[in-house]
């Protein structure tokens, strides 16, 4: 029997990385203090360790893959000035060091403008953000490459050091990078706060809580950067400080993580179990801690239909066998020899933590699929309406009298949110699922009168 290639201790690569990270901060700051560049030690610092944080809790996250990677750069970009501002300008290595020091800028910038458009979970906020993101690579990668191969940016950096391979840039590049790269890095530096604007409108609940975070302490990054230029005509302390903005947001991250597994845990304790649609719940409850579609599966292992879906969707899928399920679907024995499954839809392996927190909603998944009492599962075939509340068995009797949703709450004098539920969950427990071509609305009035008609015989015995 053959095995794969082993595998990495968890959390190995990140704690190489801060390693490595820490020892050109160390390096640098062993060189001197240089106020200037101070804050780019700081920012590496910050930034690898949180990423690394954020990998730990939640293994190949994009958001803490993009901070760890900007700290790495920041921390290449620290060592190497550090190198070049103190060392003999006519050593070759120095000048290595200092161009080391210099040209990734841009791509610091474009990681760290990346990180702000994905967070907090890592994922754009719409695909309409890729033409975005693909002009990002081309701005950060046009002007890497000036600054690589010319001194173009030497003088703002503060880099005295010659370039090691080239001389004076040529005017046509100098007048191409003036034209190009500051007003690119302020462009990027503008799309920070729009991209959190944009995301706080779609936001809810978790997601605004990390991004009020976030937007905390760039408020009080900027607040020290204003009483520094105003008190002291300098922006280093305001520069410092932003070493707190990527503090605060990995562990917004995390924080965010930990309190979507407690709602996904919790959410029944909330909803009780006299819910009208649980399976509907817990897919919603499962969804959010898990950062992706999430459905509930009732049937047999050759036959396997939804019963609670989030996001909602138009039609339900097609029956599947339990075989066919995605790989890192959670199945449920049942009694009468049927099974459920809570499915995940999200690429990508899961951390430790995620799935031990799917194992567990798995288990709740067996307890609502349970509580349910639903029929036989054959095809859209209706089943028994004893299962049925009696709110549920009163709302049934209408339809059947050729009530409306509207007609309804007008005569049990309810509203239409307390109505469109109970109609859901009788859908639900008589497993009429959406389809294209059948009406659930009429499979349910069939399914009530085949109950009155076997109550029949009994009541004419009485």
């Amino acid at each position: 029997m053959t095995s794969g290639p082993p595998r990495l201790p968890r959390g190995l690569v990140p704690l190489l990385v801060v390693s490595v990270v820490v020892l050109l901060v160390t390096w640098g700051l062993a060189q001197g203090v240089w106020l200037t560049n101070l804050h780019n030690g700081l920012l590496a610092l910050a930034f690898a360790l949180v990423g690394a944080y954020v990998l730990h809790q939640r293994r190949h996250h994009p958001e803490g893959v993009l901070l760890l990677a900007t700290g790495v750069v920041q921390a290449v970009m620290f060592w190497g000035r550090q190198v070049g501002h103190t060392g003999d300008p006519t050593s070759v290595p120095v000048r290595w060091a200092a161009w080391l020091g210099v040209w990734p800028i841009a791509l610091g910038i474009a990681l760290v403008t990346l990180a702000v458009v994905a967070y907090p979970d890592g994922r754009l906020p719409s695909p309409r953000w890729r033409p975005v993101v693909a002009v990002i690579a081309v701005l950060a990668t046009t002007c890497s490459t000036l600054s690589l191969l010319w001194p173009v940016e030497y003088d703002a950096a503060g880099v005295s050091v010659p370039h090691p391979f080239a001389g004076p840039a040529p005017d046509a590049v100098v007048a191409a990078w003036s034209a190009l790269a500051h007003p690119s890095y302020l462009v990027l530096q503008l799309l920070w706060p729009a991209a959190i604007w944009l995301r706080w409108r779609s936001a809810t609940g978790g997601v605004r809580r990390q991004l009020a975070w976030l937007l905390l302490a760039a408020a009080a990054a900027v607040l020290v950067l204003v009483v520094g230029l105003v008190g002291w005509r300098t922006p280093t302390p305001g520069l410092l400080a932003a070493t707190l903005v990527p503090v605060v947001a990995g562990l917004a991250v995390v924080h965010g993580q930990h309190a979507a597994a407690y709602a996904a845990l919790t959410w029944m304790s909330r909803r009780g179990p006299a819910a009208d649609d649980l399976p509907t719940d817990l897919a919603h409850a499962t969804s959010g801690a898990m950062g992706a579609p999430a459905s509930v599966w009732l049937g047999t292992a050759e036959r396997l239909q939804v019963v609670g879906t989030w996001p909602a969707v138009d039609a339900d899928p097609s029956p599947v066998a339990a075989a066919d399920l995605p790989v890192g679907s959670r199945l449920v024995a049942l009694s009468d020899d049927r099974v459920g499954a809570l499915v995940v839809d999200r690429d990508g392996p899961l951390s430790l933590a995620e799935v031990r927190l799917l194992d567990d909603l798995a288990a709740q998944a067996a307890l609502v699929l349970e509580h349910l009492t639903l029929g036989e599962l054959v095809g859209c075939r209706p089943g028994p309406v004893v299962g049925l509340t009696p709110r549920e068995q009163e709302v049934l009797e209408l339809m059947a009298d050729g009530l409306s949703n509207a007609a309804i709450c007008e005569r049990l004098h309810l509203s239409i949110k307390t109505v469109e539920p109970a109609v859901g969950s009788v859908f639900a427990k008589l497993q009429l699922h959406q389809q294209p071509d059948t009406n659930r609305r009429v499979l349910a009035v069939l399914a009530y009168l085949r109950s009155v008609e076997g109550l029949a015989p009994a009541r004419r015995e009485e």
